[in-house]
């Protein structure tokens, strides 16, 4: 790797263009993988893309190195990302130098029982780059897949682990702009726009989406374009439409993996889903420091979306296949001169941002506050099949000695099966209800408690910033949250705590 230098910086690109793109490459599981990826590979290799992001690329001793290789002459650099047991299926690769890579496993993954859905055992993550585009501007690139579990509809608890998901890849850009560097987030988030995980990354990470700023008719959290079918609606939406101006890159009736696919009334309704993003902000401003995380102010640094689009939508040639079952975005940035790329210090409009954060932060503390109460009670139940299990399995392996004894063999043996069955059941159970559930419960506590700080540093900075301790607009007094040292004791970690 090399590192930024610490003398004269080259003068930077005039632009920077970004892809990401899901290549659904499970070994064994995704249809066509090597033909599909191989042409991916010819693809990247022959365009103009500076930085591509990937996921779902898990076969690192073939797919992986084939890509990486086909591209080293215009992409030499990359990075492939390492996490649980069968890695994050993530990777990088970059036209500019790497000087610092980072891999962050998420804290919470699915559910361990959940073998089907397999995100426990991979080890969903946030990989980043670090590059040095030069005139001073150093680039944190972040590439992350989230838990699709939950999906978008009933209770938002439902998705309380893409929410912390969400949350801590906001962590990490902060601390990023806090550094001084830019950040770009990009990725499959297993979200559309008006969700409550996006809202985390819009507010709390202060993230632009570049689709968004490069398409300023759009509603920020539409899922239909004006004129589209309604939810429940029986009329088809236009789907060229709807990915050229919508930003649908999933579920999508052009691509050939949707055929035959059960889609949800919000599929059905904008012929797909938007569930993959560019997101980007700038460094925190120098009249900001010292300030708590949630005083940003507007500030999208020397990073200026000129374009962002939906691509891959072809078949590949010499076939009726779509390249994955994801459509790729992509993205170029205009580099700001240095006098231009500042932050706007506008007090309305960071008026109004601490009301949507305090908004985001407040549904948020909600959702992971009704999971943990869920949690405890699955912790509970977890425990008692445990005590059933190896009730049965005692049960068992006493009654086999005396089944052998009087000749029914073949029923002592069904009976040692079923004995190490439960003892297997037993222990699993275990492992859920008390390692697994605790472990859980204290992701959610930190999450929560972090979140409430935020929100009492809001409300003491709003009550700064009004006459006479009003708050709201219907002239109540404001209502400071209680400090961390309170919220030990109380709030919804604390009440979820007192039920087990």
């Amino acid at each position: 790797m090399s590192h930024p230098s610490s003398t004269s910086s080259p003068s930077a690109p005039s632009t920077l263009k970004i892809l990401t793109l899901n290549v659904w490459g499970l070994a064994y599981i995704s249809k066509a993988r090597q033909f599909r990826i191989r042409y991916i590979a010819e693809r990247l290799a022959e365009g103009d893309w500076d930085i591509v992001a990937l996921q779902e690329i898990w076969v690192e001793s073939d797919d992986w190195r084939f890509v990486s290789a086909r591209c080293a002459e215009r992409l030499p650099y990359t990075k492939f990302f390492y996490s649980g047991a069968f890695g994050s299926g993530l990777a990088i690769l970059s036209r500019f130098p790497i000087f610092a890579t980072h891999t962050q496993p998420y804290t919470l993954n699915g559910l361990p029982l959940n073998v089907g859905q397999g995100d426990w055992f991979v080890g969903k993550a946030a990989g980043s780059i670090s590059i040095d585009l030069g005139d001073g501007i150093l680039v944190d690139v972040f590439n992350t897949h989230t838990v699709a579990a939950g999906g978008e509809d009933g209770p938002e608890m439902l998705r309380a682990h893409r929410l912390m998901q969400a949350w801590e890849l906001s962590k990490l850009v902060q601390n990023s702009a806090e550094k001084g560097r830019h950040a770009i987030a990009v990725g499959d988030f297993n979200s559309t726009p008006p969700s409550l995980p996006i809202a985390i990354l819009r507010n709390l990470g202060s993230l632009s989406d570049a689709f968004l700023s490069t398409h300023p008719s759009l509603p920020p959290n539409a899922v239909t374009l004006p004129g589209q079918a309604a939810l429940g609606s029986t009329t088809s939406p236009d789907p060229h439409l709807a990915i050229a101006k919508l930003g649908v890159t999933c579920d999508s009736p052009l691509n050939s993996w949707t055929e035959g696919k059960p889609l949800d009334g919000r599929a059905r309704a904008a012929a797909g889903k938007r569930l993959d993003y560019i997101f980007y902000r700038g460094p925190y401003s120098a009249d900001s420091e010292g300030q708590d995380p949630a005083a940003r102010y507007t500030n999208h640094g020397r990073l200026k979306p000129v374009d962002c689009k939906v691509c891959f939508t072809e078949r590949v040639p010499g076939s009726d296949m779509s390249c994955t079952d994801h459509f790729g975005v992509e993205a170029t940035f205009e580099i700001l001169p240095r006098s231009i790329g500042q932050a706007t210090k506008d007090t309305a409009l960071n008026t109004l941002a601490d009301r949507d954060l305090t908004s985001t932060l407040n549904s948020a503390v909600s959702a992971l506050g009704a999971y943990m109460h869920h949690c405890s009670k699955t912790q509970r139940s977890h425990l008692l099949g445990f005590c059933g299990c190896v009730t049965a399995a005692l049960t068992l392996a006493i009654a086999t000695p005396f089944l052998g004894y009087r000749g029914y063999n073949l029923f002592a043996a069904g009976a040692i099966v079923l004995a190490i069955a439960a003892g297997w059941g037993g222990t699993t159970l275990l492992y859920s209800g008390v390692i697994w559930g605790e472990w859980e419960k204290r992701a959610l506590r930190t999450a929560i408690e972090s979140m409430e700080l935020d929100l009492s540093h809001l409300s003491q900075r709003q009550s700064l910033n009004r006459p006479n301790g009003q708050s709201r607009e219907d002239g109540s007094p404001t209502r400071v949250r209680r400090t961390s040292r309170d919220q030990r004791s109380h709030g919804p970690a604390a009440e979820a705590e007192s039920l087990i």
